[in-house]
This record gives structure tokens, C-alpha cells and sequence, in this order.
């Protein structure tokens, strides 16, 4: 598996999709150990796409130099998201972990895997955004059109606290007890059927 940051996106015609990437991006890399020192800054990654939002909205209203501006103010973030895919492949130095957290989306495999998919690698688990929340990631596995998700508590691991269903390998629980200990495990679905579920992920809500 290529283990590389996937940039197919920049070229992706419509709004919408490149800039909800782009704010996954600089959120995800937002005071993310795994990227001390990011190439070029986030600061000024932020404020080229903050021009860029502001021109497309201009833009929305017509008028050749409006779009004209907003084409500039693309081509300039564009630039700066090509570095930043270049210092995020070169820090994570082939570590999936380490690139998902990155908020860049992956570079998909060219073989397409036949038969029963392998259960995911156990996520990796983080304290959320907030207190009571726990962040879920593991490694994705090629062929998988979905994931499925079982949260529980290290007490009792086969009672679902809850569960949840994704089209990525990662997710959020929210609406968790501080102090509790938590389990989270995952399988994957793909056109042969269901994996087996992954082992355990744990951590301590705060």
C-alpha cells in the first residue's frame, strides 16, 4: 500500500469538496505532535484559504475580475497544500498512524484485494476535541466500502455502549464519563462480506 498523501482533491472541480478537505486538514494538523513544525506554516495556510473562501464568495456574484481573483487566490493555496502533502509524507515516513492524523486523504492501492477482507488493525484511541469524547483511527483496508464501530467499557467489552457505521476508518464518540475506561474495536465491510473485528483500543475518558 502506497502510504503517501493522496492531493487528487486540488484539481477537484466544485467548491465544496476542496475546502471542506482543506479545513479537515488544518484542524486535524492543528497542534498535532506528529507534525511539529509544519512546511509551510499552517498560519499562512490558513490565510491563503481564508482569500481564497473570501474570493470564491465574490466570485458567486459574477463579473470576470471576481473570477479572475478567486482562480489566483486557488492557485496560490493549491501551491501551498503541494508543499504541505510533500512535508506530511516525509515526517509521517511511511507511518499510516501517522499520515491519518494528518487529515490528508490516503493514496489508494492499485491491487484490488480478492476474497474476505482482514480485520482492521486496532485503532489507535485519543482523548476528543472536548471532555467525554474519544477519537478512533485505524489503518484502512483496501476493498472496504464501510466500517463498523463498538465502543464499551473496559468493565464489561461485550456490551456496546455504542456503535457506529463510517466510510472512513476513523470516527468520534461523544457523550462519554469522564474517568471511565473505554474499549473501541472495528470491522470492516466489503463486497465479500464482514471482517472479524479488530482487537482492542483503550484509553481513560477525561
Amino acid at each position: 500500500m502506497n502510504v503517501k498523501p493522496a492531493i487528487g482533491f486540488l484539481l477537484a472541480d466544485g467548491q465544496a469538496p476542496f475546502t471542506d478537505k482543506v479545513t479537515a486538514i488544518l484542524q486535524w494538523m492543528t497542534g498535532n505532535a506528529n507534525y511539529p513544525s509544519p512546511t509551510p506554516p499552517l498560519a499562512t495556510v490558513q490565510t491563503s484559504f481564508d482569500a481564497y473562501k473570501t474570493a470564491a464568495a465574490d466570485a458567486a456574484q459574477g463579473g470576470v475580475q471576481n473570477t479572475a481573483v478567486r482562480n489566483a487566490r486557488r492557485s496560490e493555496l493549491v501551491a501551498l497544500l503541494r508543499q504541505l502533502a510533500n512535508y506530511v509524507s516525509s515526517t509521517a515516513n511511511g507511518n499510516m498512524e501517522t499520515l491519518l492524523s494528518s487529515g490528508f486523504p490516503v493514496q489508494k492501492p492499485t491491487r484490488t484485494p480478492v476474497g474476505p477482507l482482514p480485520a482492521p488493525y486496532p485503532p489507535t484511541v485519543t482523548q476528543g476535541p472536548v471532555s467525554g469524547t474519544l477519537s478512533a483511527v485505524s489503518s484502512p483496508v483496501y476493498g472496504a466500502t464501510s466500517y463498523n464501530w463498538s465502543l464499551a467499557l473496559a468493565s464489561a467489552p461485550d456490551t456496546d455502549v455504542q456503535t457506529a457505521q463510517t466510510t472512513g476508518a476513523r470516527t468520534l464518540f461523544t457523550g462519554l464519563t469522564p474517568g471511565q475506561i473505554y474499549v473501541i474495536s472495528l470491522n470492516a465491510v466489503g463486497a465479500a462480506g464482514v471482517s472479524d473485528w479488530s482487537d482492542y483500543g483503550t484509553l481513560m475518558v477525561v
